[in-house]
């Protein structure tokens, strides 16, 4: 447990951290305490964070840095979380309110929003349940002979696959076959529907088979769905004024090294 004085230290210089990017020195921390403290004071404070792991220095008069650690504290120390203003809250339940709440589009936005309020990258993971459900089957007509099958999920998830058909099929047909499955399987898990026996046609069947099968696919594994905002805003950063690390930065976005560590750090199950 970190005495007040201790905490505050800490605090100013996460706060400075943030904004420069620096290692920030116990004069620099001095000179912006609200209350009057010796630099010698802020040392001693700094020598107990760094041996409490809440800061790193390269040696004993080298600036701090926070740790994982030390940006856990500040967060947690803050006294209450800043509101928004009303005209911001207005604006992001408009924005949210134009879009599909099952499509695509929603989780975008939700990456898009906080984006634009922080100035900076925001990644957002669409929910997964550990055992999704049907909330709708939808057929759309491409051609007489291909039709897309999407399956919405309970948790607003999609799941997309082409449908070839071979004996070619009308709009109408799709339409009568989507509204019987809809009525059979809405609201049951990928193992409930294939041990259903239903009396269905061979291309309700086919379509059954492959609702169960991309249920299946979608529970059992691989990173979450998700969608990424501000890349951009992130390099104006101070961290990534050389342009080798902003370079870096986006040889990893791009090779997916930033998301996969970011995801990997997400929760499991339902969590947010």
């Amino acid at each position: 447990m970190l005495s007040q004085k201790t905490a505050s230290v800490l605090n100013i210089l996460v706060n400075q951290y943030v904004q420069t990017a620096s290692p920030v020195a116990s004069e620099d921390i001095a000179r912006m305490s609200a209350t009057k403290v010796s630099s010698s004071a802020v040392r001693n404070a700094m020598s107990q964070l760094t041996d409490e792991g809440y800061i790193s220095r390269p040696h004993v008069s080298a600036g701090g840095i926070p740790s994982d650690l030390g940006y856990r504290h500040y967060l947690e120390s803050m006294e209450e979380s800043p509101e928004l203003p009303a005209e911001e809250r207005r604006r992001i339940h408009y924005s949210l309110g134009r879009v599909d709440l099952y499509g695509d589009a929603w989780s975008r936005q939700c990456a898009t929003i906080p984006s634009g309020i922080t100035a900076n990258l925001s990644i957002v993971t669409v929910p997964r349940s550990s055992s999704p459900r049907v909330k709708q089957i939808q057929l759309v007509y491409l051609t007489e002979y291909l039709a897309l099958l999407i399956v919405v999920l309970q948790e607003a998830r999609l799941l997309r696959r082409l449908l070839p058909l071979a004996d070619g099929v009308a709009a109408k047909d799709l339409d009568r076959s989507a509204s019987r499955l809809n009525e059979y399987l809405g609201g049951l898990s990928h193992t409930e529907i294939a041990s259903n026996n239903l009396e269905l046609n061979s291309l309700e069947e086919r379509i059954r088979r492959d609702t169960s099968d991309m249920m299946r696919e979608a529970e059992s594994g691989g990173p979450p769905d998700h969608h990424m905002d501000g890349l951009r805003l992130l390099l104006n950063q101070p961290e990534f004024s050389q342009s080798d690390r902003a370079r870096e930065l986006v040889e990893m976005s791009e090779e997916r090294v930033l998301l996969e560590g970011v995801l990997s750090e997400s929760p499991d199950a339902e969590d947010v």
